[in-house]
């Protein structure tokens, strides 16, 4: 019974008499009880505050109470409130209509306080049930509904893995048959630049040959660090200290192009287990990419703080130029680039592959026109394991 007591009833009844009783009875047993005399006070009651349990009787003077069952079973926010019909005569029609209209029980008045108590503990117990089901259905609707986006999450990672391995594949065959001929190349335009006048026409030729095979032969490199990541040894690193070498790199560029720069790095950072110069390459281009993103000057905003106590979060934010839906999906695919010829479509999906091999996470929000953050997730080191 403890879990009943304080349950709200409201007793709606023309005749005082009655109604007087069975709130009395009901409150010396710890109900909340409030009564309403008429069919529109009870739908008022019911849009302020409704109740546990409608004691409801079948005549009044403004409608009857089979009406306002209808009224009340019509609307689905409170469809699971128990009406018990409080009828005047024991008739066989009138309980049927009570129970048509949408009745859960009917009392013949007048009513023994035994037999009320009864009921009205029996209706609370059901919605207590019912309750109970509903909550229920709604945390395995919402788990189902989370349980399904986390596949649809681990699926789509497989997925972009199984496209960088065979990308992967692909990228170091092609950059092994360039390699080759590329090499026998620069080492006879470096062969030719030694038997020419260095301020004749021809070095002049030749050195913007071997400049153009030096952006070929950059690009196979790309392609290398794609397929096969060079293996690193990793170690304690603070990402304080890479964000802000990073920055004394860049910021004169960044002056130079009217980006205001904000560092924020939580002075409580731990360290992660990392190759520093590849989480640079990963900074590096995400706060490059960002000023590209910004060519008329905005701001640049970094973060770094604790997530979790076994996680960093770090975020790389810009005021530009955004990112459509649609491209968004395919930021981290290999050779997907919006930079036409002045991308290789390499950067990010390196940058992807590094993150993963650190055990971390990288993705992107961004709305057209409102700017771009990349988040980078790394695990970091606990103290037990810095020791």
């Amino acid at each position: 019974m403890m879990g009943l007591l304080f349950s709200e009833i409201l007793i709606a009844d023309a005749v005082a008499a009655s109604a007087y009783e069975m709130r009395t009875v009901l409150q010396n047993v710890g109900y909340v009880v409030q009564r309403v005399e008429s069919g529109r006070a009870v739908l008022e009651a019911l849009r302020n505050h409704p109740p546990d349990l409608i004691l409801l009787a079948a005549d009044f003077p403004d409608m009857d109470g089979y009406a306002v069952t209808r009224e009340i079973r019509s609307r689905r926010d409170l469809a699971f409130i128990p009406i018990i019909m409080l009828s005047e005569k024991e008739d066989q029609d009138a309980i049927a209509a009570a129970l048509n209209a949408g009745a859960d029980e009917v009392l013949v008045k007048p009513v023994s306080n035994p037999e009320l108590l009864l009921r009205v503990r029996a209706m609370l117990r059901l919605k207590q049930a019912i309750d109970a089901l509903a909550d229920l259905n709604a945390t395995l609707e919402q788990r189902v509904v989370e349980r399904t986006r986390a596949l649809e999450e681990a699926h789509a990672r497989l997925r972009h893995a199984e496209k960088l391995a065979a990308l992967g594949n692909l990228a170091a065959s092609v950059a092994h048959d360039i390699n080759n001929p590329l090499t026998g190349i620069l080492t006879y335009l470096y062969l030719m630049r030694q038997t020419v006048p260095a301020d004749s026409a021809m070095a002049q030729d030749l050195e913007l040959v071997e400049r153009q095979a030096q952006v070929i032969a950059q690009l196979v490199k790309q392609l290398q660090n794609f397929a096969r990541p060079p293996r690193k040894d990793k170690q304690p690193v603070a990402l304080g200290t890479i964000l802000n070498d990073i920055l004394k790199l860049i910021e004169h560029d960044l002056r130079k192009r009217k980006i205001e720069v904000t560092c924020e790095c939580d002075c409580r950072l731990p360290p992660v287990q990392a190759a520093p110069d590849q989480l640079s390459e990963v900074f590096m281009n995400l706060i490059v990419n960002a000023r590209d993103a910004m060519p008329d000057g905005g701001t640049l905003t970094i973060l770094a703080n604790i997530e979790t106590s076994q996680t960093i979060l770090v975020q790389v934010k810009d005021t530009g130029t955004g990112i459509a839906p649609e491209i968004l999906d395919h930021l981290f695919e290999p050779f997907y680039t919006t930079k036409g010829e002045h991308g290789t479509g390499l950067g990010l999906a390196i940058c992807y592959r590094i993150v993963t091999e650190h055990g971390g996470e990288i993705w992107a929000e961004s709305h057209a026109g409102e700017g771009t953050t990349f988040f980078i997730r790394l695990p970091a080191i606990q103290e037990a394991e810095a020791m």
